[in-house]
């Protein structure tokens, strides 16, 4: 009789001759993330934005968040010139958001969903959270650069998040499989 850990685990430990980037990246989507859009106002004053699920806390003494951005990004000279920029955490309400900063575009700050006056990014109206950054470090890293952020302010909500699992976004009721079969139904 053969013992199914003992074949995964040498599955997974074996070595590959060519390494497959495409299976690399499913499997990290099998990581479920919370979703953010990245925020910012060039020298200018325009606003810039951009879905990402990179994000997460680095320190908090000091206040430091991180997430990365890929150097082939049509927003990476953006970025990589700001002093500040926002962290908006997105709640389920902000699907529609969410795919419109995942893709190349043009971007919409509407005012009666955004706060386009601070000095730091666009705020999200009723975000699950929103973070004000100093842009402490950037750090290449392989075919991203890595941003550090010192949080100067911060807000949150009791919303519940939007996430990202295998590609895909998801609310946390329907990724966890627990979703009411019944609501929404009169």
């Amino acid at each position: 009789m053969s013992d199914n850990r003992s074949t995964a685990a040498s599955a997974a430990a074996a070595p590959t001759s060519e390494f497959d980037a495409r299976g690399f990246r499913n499997a990290l989507g099998r990581f479920p993330t919370g979703v953010a859009i990245v925020t910012t106002r060039d020298a200018s004053g325009e606003s810039h934005g951009l879905t990402v699920n990179s994000f997460t806390s680095a320190s908090l003494d000091p206040p430091l968040i991180l997430w990365s951005l890929r150097n082939a990004s049509r927003m990476m000279p953006v970025f990589r010139e700001v002093e500040h920029f926002a962290v908006n955490l997105l709640a389920e309400e902000h699907l529609e958001e969410g795919r419109q900063f995942a893709v190349s575009g043009p971007r919409s700050f509407d005012a009666n969903k955004w706060l386009v006056s601070n000095e730091h990014g666009p705020l999200l109206i009723n975000a699950a959270a929103t973070f004000n950054c100093r842009a402490a470090t950037r750090l290449p890293a392989g075919d991203h650069m890595v941003f550090l952020g010192e949080v100067l302010t911060f807000s949150y909500s009791t919303s519940s998040p939007l996430l990202f699992h295998a590609g895909k976004f998801f609310e946390s009721d329907e990724l966890l499989g627990v979703r009411d079969p019944d609501a929404g139904k009169k």
